[in-house]
């Protein structure tokens, strides 16, 4: 059996999986009272697929020796630097639970060279007061053999090689350590420059009620932080799979200095994935792998590093096929299921970039606001790039009834919405011809479109003019995700209100916030945004209306489920208190 001695104790450790030159080993630090196999028997095998994996019994535990009779963080972090050094590597991916997490956390602050990255799962950077209260009766040896008998003996059969007793010195030394130590604050962790991981179940009831995870990772830079919803301490038990699939992206993305370069470079230039995707990854074997959005994130990512070999995917290319949407409008869903989230529309007539297809799916980029989704194939008229331009070119009026009728002979097949644009190709008194991008021909009422031409511009009084059409949609059904009279959501509705004075802006309310003209006092047609902080004191954005002048404002919005008006003056008929509480300003678009 593997034994080595690092400052002066002889550990036990076992290992997993081959060692692989210019590979990092991951290193797995166990919880309390457990030796390395028992908590991570089950994650070990799996990990060693593609790492070599170092499983220690800590100090004290198991069948490694205790000579000073000692508890503590430090030194146990001092113990698995030193082992990882010992065996012959410069640094390594390192991996903790529960204490084992605080004992990686303190290998991050206080021995930086030997990590690669850092996972701690549900550990705590500081002692917070609750620890001080439920931690010591649940750490009583009396208590335990009464009324845990089973942990008991868990506890004696895991450490037998120590004595039929010593379970009860380990309770007591691990508790006296709980309620001391660490004591990491916020300027510590401001520090830390290697990547970070945090995990802490959501029902973790030692973590969980004062925010031990979130207190990690806000405080670190450029940490990750996953809180997988209705788990409790032992995430890598409960979500097995789960849990493997988050911990091996991670290391993929950040598992290199050089992937770290990119990772660090998306945050800075693409941190918004509906902006494009980045997402570069080179392997310590120089193999650079991942998606990009187009070419020139390529020649972004061969500027950054030097791959011996490129498999980096290029989603969008001069060879990605072109499309129009054939339909009045067509939903866009996170994945290519008709259960699946639609995550915006589509209206007629707009193109996309068609980058992949599986059967009855497809998987398309909007051009106008660079959404993404998925839209059935049949919505599609697949075509090239000068078809489309030629296409979008030809387009010469736009619906302004709410719901345009169209006829294909006498028969009425579908009802086109407001604000999209169509090729007007003959015109009469009552009705009129459009082409579909396929090139059928429907009829319209000639009196349910207006020339392009001829359509409001955002001024004062094409503002006013657009809000009275606007103002048809009153008790609208509110829709996640709709762009349309058949439903709204809150940004949907501010984008085709500026869509229909022929201004583009971005697709969701932050987005919309962040890049809009701000203005201290919002005029008819600005737009008006909320959000409320979160336990952090962060805001999120999260709703948008549109400023009808004064103190009035006509959003979609949930709580009525449907467009609606409000206001701000808490002495109107239509205020609501949340509105006005959670108002964060205004933003100009023209």
């Amino acid at each position: 059996m593997p034994f080595i001695t690092v400052n002066g104790a002889k550990l036990f450790y076992q290992t997993y999986g081959k060692q692989r030159p210019g590979h990092a080993p991951i290193l797995l630090v166990h919880g309390s009272t457990q030796t390395g196999y028992s908590c991570w028997d089950k994650v070990s095998p799996l990990l060693a697929e593609d790492y070599f994996v170092i499983v220690p019994d800590c100090r004290g535990h198991g069948q490694s020796e205790n000579p000073n009779m000692s508890y503590t963080f430090k030194e146990h972090a001092a113990d698995m630097a030193g082992l990882i050094r010992a065996l012959g590597f410069e640094c390594a991916h390192i991996i903790g639970h529960s204490n084992g997490g605080n004992i990686v956390l303190v290998m991050l602050l206080e021995h930086p060279d030997v990590v690669q990255t850092c996972i701690p799962q549900a550990g705590n950077a500081w002692v917070s007061p609750d620890l001080l209260i439920k931690e010591p009766p649940l750490f009583d040896p009396d208590f335990i053999e009464r009324e845990h008998p089973l942990w008991m003996e868990e506890m004696v059969m895991l450490h037998a090689p120590l004595g039929k007793d010593y379970w009860r010195k380990l309770v007591k030394m691990t508790v006296d350590e709980i309620i001391r130590e660490p004591n990491y604050t916020p300027e510590d962790l401001a520090k830390v420059t290697r990547p970070t991981l945090v995990i802490q179940g959501e029902t973790d009831r030692v973590n969980a009620e004062n925010r031990h995870g979130q207190f990690i990772a806000r405080h670190i830079p450029a940490a990750e932080l996953w809180i997988p919803k209705g788990i409790g301490h032992n995430v890598h038990d409960e979500i097995l799979t789960e849990w493997l699939e988050r911990v091996t992206d991670f290391l993929a993305r950040r598992g290199t200095d050089a992937s770290e370069k990119l990772y660090c470079y998306r945050l800075e230039k693409y941190p918004d994935l509906r902006d494009g995707v980045f997402d570069p990854r080179l392997n310590p074997d120089g193999v650079l792998s991942g998606l990009v959005l187009n070419p020139k994130m390529q020649d972004e990512v061969l500027h950054l590093v030097s791959p011996v070999e490129n498999q980096l995917k290029i989603l969008i290319t001069e060879e990605t096929p072109c499309a129009l949407i054939n339909r009045p409008v067509e939903d866009v869903r996170r994945k290519p299921s008709i259960l699946s989230e639609r995550v915006s529309q589509a209206r007629l007539s707009e193109s996309a970039r068609l980058i992949q297809t599986q059967g009855d799916w497809s998987f398309i980029r909007l051009e106008h606001d660079g959404y993404s989704g998925w839209v059935h194939t049949a919505s599609l008229h697949v075509c090239s790039e000068s078809d489309v331009k030629n296409y979008r070119a030809a387009l010469n009026t736009i619906v302004s009834a709410s719901l345009a009728e169209a006829w294909d002979g006498e028969t009425l097949v579908q009802k086109i919405p407001f604000a999209a644009e169509v090729k007007l190709v003959e015109t009469r008194v009552e009705d009129s011809s459009i082409q579909l991008p396929d090139g059928r021909q429907w009829k319209v009422r000639t009196a349910d479109l207006i020339p392009l031409d001829a359509r409001p511009k955002p001024t004062a009084e094409g503002i006013a003019h657009t809000l009275d059409l606007i103002r048809r949609f009153m008790g609208v059904p509110y829709l996640w995700g709709g762009r349309t009279p058949y439903g709204y959501d809150c940004s949907g509705l501010a984008g085709t209100f500026y869509a229909f004075m022929g201004v583009d802006i971005p697709r969701d309310a932050d987005q919309q916030y962040r890049v809009g003209e701000v203005v201290e006092k919002p005029e008819a047609g600005d737009l008006v945004f909320f959000g409320e902080p979160d336990e952090d004191g962060d805001i999120h954005i999260s709703h948008v209306g549109i400023s009808l002048g004064g103190d009035e404002f006509i959003h979609s919005t949930g709580a009525a489920w449907g467009t609606t008006v409000n206001t701000f003056d808490p002495n109107g008929k239509c205020y609501r208190a949340w509105l006005r509480e959670n108002y964060r300003g205004a933003r100009r678009f023209r």
